[in-house]
């Protein structure tokens, strides 16, 4: 019996689509880039040159070199997992993947940070508290709307960030978030810790954010949306300050909860002092060994 791709999907859908984080994403991706082209296709017949015909469909769309990747990657997993589950013999074809830039590397100065943060009190005092706890721990946002009280430990003055794109972490607390943290555990009802009005869980920032952004003016002029100041740009201007203040790209790493410190190393053209100050700190060891040898 031939497996056509779609066969292959219903079964993703049953078996791997309930565990994933963001099912829907998948779930998008298939309906509206794999299988108007592909659905009915048999999966013994697959060639390499198929994949290239649906890159090059899909480019047309003018999609971001991350949506295309984002579309290919499923077509490439569906059609691992149909190997793995006997549905066809292989063997997988060729995947020609998009590089993808998609780095944030645009960070606030602190005037823009306090300006931003300013605007943020005028229009809703839980989203002030929200990008302040943001630029004091530098939490994906994910990372702080899962937040619950018992991840909180004020005797410690630290917080356990569970379920990461990364391994679970500990993170210290400045005064700033140790406050914050510490009064929505107050008046907290037994949901997570940050909630909307209505008590439901934040799903991302939303409509204040962005208009308080808009309000400060921060992307006025900006054309890669790469450099646009976003919820995550909280996260960069975390980091960037740190690596600015001299701290170890080892410790913003351990606090990001970065999985490899490559991914930490894009702070790096921050300090540049840094490498100056290392090697003539060797000075006094070259010094003195220059003396024992004369």
């Amino acid at each position: 019996m031939s497996h056509t791709v779609k066969d292959a999907w219903t079964l993703y859908q049953e078996l791997k689509l309930p565990s994933l984080k963001k099912p829907r994403t998948d779930l998008q991706v298939w309906q509206m880039h794999l299988a108007p082209y592909l659905a009915d296709k048999e999966l013994t017949v697959i060639k390499s040159v198929d994949v290239l015909r649906l890159r090059a469909k899909i480019e047309a769309k003018q999609l971001s070199p991350q949506s295309v990747h984002h579309v290919l990657a499923l077509l490439r997993r569906l059609l691992h997992r149909a190997i793995e589950w006997d549905m066809y013999p292989g063997p997988l074809p060729a995947f020609d993947m998009p590089k993808v830039q998609n780095d944030r590397t645009r960070f606030l100065t602190m005037e823009e940070a306090a300006f931003l943060l300013l605007e943020l009190q005028k229009r809703s005092e839980l989203w002030h508290d929200i990008s302040l706890f943001a630029l004091s721990t530098g939490l994906r946002s994910g990372e702080i709307f899962n937040l619950l009280p018992e991840h909180i430990n004020i005797a410690t003055k630290t917080i356990a960030v569970m379920d990461t794109k990364s391994d679970n972490r500990v993170v210290p607390l400045n005064t700033a978030a140790l406050e914050i943290a510490s009064s929505y555990m107050k008046q907290n009802t037994g949901s997570y810790l940050f909630t909307t009005i209505h008590g439901n869980k934040i799903q991302f920032a939303g409509k204040v954010y962005r208009s308080a952004v808009k309000a400060c003016k921060l992307n006025n002029g900006i054309v890669d949306r790469r450099q646009r100041v976003v919820f995550h740009t909280l996260r960069h201007t975390f980091a960037s300050w740190l690596v600015q203040g001299g701290f170890p790209l080892a410790v913003v790493s351990r606090l990001l909860g970065h999985s490899d410190i490559k991914m930490t190393m894009r702070y790096s053209h921050l300090a540049p002092q840094q490498g100056q100050e290392a090697v003539s700190y060797i000075d006094k060891y070259m010094q003195s060994f220059t003396r024992s040898t004369v």
